[in-house]
């Protein structure tokens, strides 16, 4: 579950044309030159409901202040003579209608997408039809905090993650059917946009994108209003924003909406920005929304909101507040933890003051013994050295710095597979120096890497493992390391036959057996069981990683979970194999082994409870 709040403001400038009783000149024509601060407070709740579907529930609370001149078509400032009939030096408050809505997202060819649908509920103020009260001369007011009507809610949204941006569009609509018990029927809304979101070092995420909103004209007893109220607008606006994570369940986030267009019917508005603040706490399982801000894969799954009225306010003077940047929560963010190379203690990974130089591996330490390892280093320090795997070999490559204290912590562990494997496993290092070097930029830049970082090449030299270690996940990370060399490693030998040439054994002591009886044949030798392959997949805010595995069939599997991260669904992995639906806890930081029997050709499929994220083992 998800708890979000957030604040939205504006400030807008609203002219109308109008003719009027002024003191000392009569009627005359008149120019209302109105101005509204609007701000709305927004309280909003997701919940995952498994099998795809989540629920969402937002109610607003809204405070419009609001000053008013009337100006002649010199511009100069008259006086009427019933003033605050129409529009008065005020602050109004009110809650908004809240909004119902349930979602089914799913994933398509590497495609997010998402579905919802929903209503609103009346419980926002409504006023009674000020045109009529105009006309007999009394006070009114154009405000409308709610609609009185309940309405239909319809969201589409589409994702897809390409390279370390997540890019998407929305569409959204809510349709007013029917006219409320004053004769008041809201005009229909529709928004659409695309976006582009990105993690941004260790905690922040951006995103910047495009939008249009329209909004039909109102109808007061079944006529649209002639000389006030909302009569139409149309607004194409540029957004941008940025998200930070102070822990893994608080985000806190900034968004900005400039209009570029605005066309409003029967009057104008002049609007500089909508700015929104807010704050999210993710509680227990994460629910999953819409996929449009995700992150970093993003599965994040951060995304349009839509559970408001767009930001109109329903029956100002012309007809909205714009109040809002249309839900744009962005609260799902992935990104990689640098923070753990916090500490530049300028020590080399040995923790000594400087390289040792008479190291065989520049930088370190020369008490370490690599006496038979193949150990070396790619280039010099901070070079953009070509990674080259080392033919017939595993071949580890690692990315580090003499300041990363959790590099050095990592480094027994892969001079330990190098010493366990001498003859088939190798360790590449490349020192990056620091984040503003050549081999930054190359391998850990585009990426949006962090340290340790480690590629890992089958002895074919194909790329099979890449992945940088998270805060606290070090263990987790070494881990997944170890169990990634030793799934390419390959089986043993069975024990060799005897050779022909061999010499011939001992003669028994025993007599020789009767030629009538002869001896029985040894009993033949048991076959060697199938060594088990081992994949290793990460759950991260992306999802399953690698989201599809490839096995060997005829062998016995064991898939390898470790969970980095608390934001996520994947709490568990379920699955169905041999008609046998299995679960399997995925407690945070620890490997979890699921075991998996020997297979023919063919796909298995798991998933997380909520059947969000999946992944899927293919068997050749």
């Amino acid at each position: 579950m998800i708890a979000r709040i957030a604040w939205l403001g504006s400030y807008a400038t609203a002219v109308h044309d109008d003719r009027d009783d002024v003191v000392g000149q009569g009627e005359i024509d008149l120019v209302h030159d109105q101005t509204l601060l609007v701000n709305e407070a927004r309280v909003a709740v997701d919940v995952g409901l498994g099998g795809g579907w989540a629920a969402t529930v937002m109610a607003p609370f809204r405070v419009v202040a609001t000053s008013i001149r009337y100006l002649d078509t010199s511009g100069a400032e008259v006086q009427l003579v019933r003033d605050g009939i129409h529009h008065r030096d005020e602050t109004v408050t009110g809650l908004g209608d809240p909004m119902l809505l349930a979602a089914r997202s799913g994933t398509l060819g590497g495609l997010a997408w998402t579905l919802r649908a929903g209503a609103t509920i009346p419980l926002g103020g409504t006023e009674a039809n000020p045109f009529a009260l105009g006309d007999q001369g009394l006070p009114h007011q154009h405000i409308q905090f709610g609609t009185g009507t309940v309405n239909a809610v319809l969201g589409a949204e589409l994702a897809r993650s390409i390279g370390r941006w997540r890019v998407g569009g929305f569409g959204f609509t809510q349709q007013v059917l029917y006219a409320n018990r004053r004769g008041f029927q809201a005009g229909d809304r529709y928004a659409g946009g695309v976006s582009a979101v990105r993690p941004l070092g260790a905690s922040w995420l951006v995103r910047g994108g495009a939008e249009v909103q329209l909004e039909s004209a109102e109808r007061w007893d079944g006529a649209v209003p002639t000389d006030d109220g909302n009569r139409g607008r149309f607004d194409a606006m540029l957004a941008a924003g940025a998200s930070w994570r102070a822990s893994p369940t608080l985000t806190f986030d900034l968004g900005v909406k400039v209009p570029l267009v605005t066309k409003v019917v029967g009057g104008q508005l002049d609007m500089p920005a909508i700015v929104e603040l807010g704050a999210s706490w993710s509680l227990g399982a994460r629910a999953r929304r819409a996929p449009i801000a995700d992150d970093d894969d993003h599965d994040d799954d951060a995304g349009h909101d839509h559970g408001d009225d767009d930001g109109h306010d329903h029956g100002d003077d012309d007809g909205h507040d714009h109040g809002d940047d249309d839900g744009h929560d962005h609260g799902d963010h992935a990104g990689h933890d640098h923070g753990d190379h916090a500490g530049h203690d300028h020590r080399d990974r040995d923790g000594h003051g400087g390289a040792g130089h008479d190291d065989p591996v520049a930088g370190h330490s020369p008490t370490r013994d690599l006496v038979g390892l193949d150990v070396a280093d790619l280039g010099a320090p901070g070079t953009a050295a070509p990674l080259t795997p080392v033919p017939g070999k595993v071949t580890i490559v690692d990315l580090w710095a003499p300041w990363c204290q959790p590099c050095t912590q990592l480094e027994p562990t892969l001079i330990g597979l190098a010493r366990a494997h001498p003859d088939q496993v190798a360790v590449r290092r490349l020192d990056i120096v620091d984040w503003d070097s050549a081999a930054t930029a190359r391998y850990l830049t585009p990426g949006g890497f962090a340290l340790p970082h480690v590629k890992i090449y089958d002895a074919g030299g194909a790329l099979v493992f890449e992945r940088s270690s998270v805060a606290n996940g070090l263990d987790a990370f070494a881990a997944a390391i170890a169990a990634e060399v030793e799934a390419r490693l390959p089986a043993p030998p069975a024990a060799a036959p005897l050779s022909p040439s061999a010499p011939p054994l001992p003669a028994p002591t025993q007599p020789a057996a009767s030629p009538a009886s002869p001896a029985p044949p040894p009993p033949p030798a048991a076959p060697r069981p199938p060594r088990p392959y081992l994949a290793t997949i990460t759950v991260t805010e992306r999802g399953f990683e690698p989201a599809t595995v490839t096995v060997p069939r005829g062998r016995p599997v064991t898939l390898r979970f470790t969970r980095t991260t608390d934001r996520t669904c994947a709490t568990e992995v379920v699955m169905t194999v041999a008609g046998r639906r299995r679960e399997h806890p995925l407690p945070r930081d620890r490997a979890v082994d699921v075991k998996l029997p020997a297979s023919q050709p063919g796909t298995i499929t798991y998933a997380c409870a909520m059947d969000m994220i999946r992944g899927t083992v293919v068997v050749k």
